[in-house]
C-alpha cells in the first residue's frame, strides 16, 4: 500500500481518529450483527502486491476455547496470476472486534466495525495458504506453502448477506507443449484419459504420446491441429471433460 493510505489505516486502528470511524465506549457495536455479510476491497496495481481481499464471517455452533466464530479470509495478488490464498479460522468475537490467532504461529487478525459500515482488518505475519482449485489447467505459479501478509485494510460491504463472497485472481495462460515437465501435464493426460484420448498412465512428462493425444483431441473438436495445449485446446478440454463427468 501507498505510506499515506497505510498511515492513514494504522491511524484508524490506534484510535487517534476512532471517535470517527468507530463506535464510543459504552456504545460498542456487535459485530456479529453483521454475520454472513460479504466485505472486500480492490485495488490497484500503483497500491501494492495485493489485487482483491474478501472477508465473511458467522456464529460457530460450540463455544470450545472462547471461539464463538468463523472467518473466510481470501486475497489475490497482482504479478501471481490464478492464485488465490486465504484461510477459514476459529476466532473470538466480542462486542465491536474479532480476533484470530492462527495456530503454529500463523500470525494474527484483528477485525474492527466501524460506525459508518466499513470493515477494518489488521494481518500480523498472518499466513496464508494457497486455496485455488488443484485440478484446473491454469499454471500455478507459487508453491502450496502460501504466503505472509502484514497490513491493515478498509473492507467495505459487497452484495447482500449470505450471497458468494469469493475473490478474484489476475488470469494468464501458459500453454502445454512437448518437453513440458509439470504437474499441469498430469492433469492434461488425466483429463485426456477420461475422453477416451489417452490411454497411458497419467504422469508430468509431455510425450510424444501425450503430443498425439491432443491432436486427437484437436482433430475431434475441429481445434487446428498443433499438439499444443493453448487457451483454446485448454478450455475445450476442460468443458468436455465436465459435460462428461455430469457437470453442468
Amino acid at each position: 500500500m501507498k505510506s499515506t493510505l497505510a498511515s492513514y489505516f494504522a491511524a484508524v486502528m490506534a484510535g487517534s481518529i476512532a471517535c470517527s470511524a468507530t463506535a464510543l465506549a459504552g456504545d460498542e457495536p456487535d459485530i456479529m450483527s453483521r454475520a454472513g455479510q460479504c466485505y472486500g476491497a480492490s485495488y490497484a496495481r500503483t497500491d501494492g502486491t495485493v489485487k482483491d481481499i474478501r472477508l465473511s464471517f458467522r456464529r460457530s455452533v460450540t463455544d470450545d476455547n472462547n471461539s464463538n466464530s468463523f472467518v473466510d479470509f481470501h486475497f489475490s495478488q497482482w504479478d501471481v496470476p490464478n492464485d488465490t490464498y486465504g484461510f477459514t479460522a476459529n476466532c473470538t468475537a466480542t462486542g465491536g472486534e474479532i480476533v484470530c490467532g492462527i495456530e503454529c504461529d500463523g500470525g494474527r487478525l484483528r477485525i474492527q466495525m466501524a460506525e459508518d459500515g466499513r470493515l477494518f482488518a489488521e494481518a500480523v505475519g498472518l499466513r496464508n495458504d494457497l486455496t485455488n482449485g488443484p485440478d484446473s489447467l491454469l499454471p500455478p505459479v507459487m508453491d502450496a506453502d502460501g504466503l505472509t501478509l502484514s497490513s491493515i485494510f478498509a473492507l467495505t460491504p459487497i452484495g447482500k448477506p449470505g450471497e458468494a463472497c469469493e475473490v478474484s485472481a489476475q488470469q494468464t495462460f501458459v500453454a502445454l507443449q512437448a518437453g513440458d515437465l509439470s504437474p499441469r501435464v498430469k492433469i492434461l493426460e488425466t483429463k485426456l484419459n477420461s475422453l477416451g484420448h489417452f490411454l497411458e498412465f497419467p504422469n508430468m512428462v509431455f510425450d510424444e504420446t501425450t503430443t498425439m493425444a491432443v491432436e486427437s483431441f484437436q482433430t475431434q473438436y475441429n481445434i487446428p491441429v498443433t499438439g499444443v495445449v493453448d487457451r483454446r485446446t485448454a478450455e475445450t478440454i476442460e468443458s468436455a471433460a465436465l459435460i462428461g463427468a455430469g457437470g453442468c
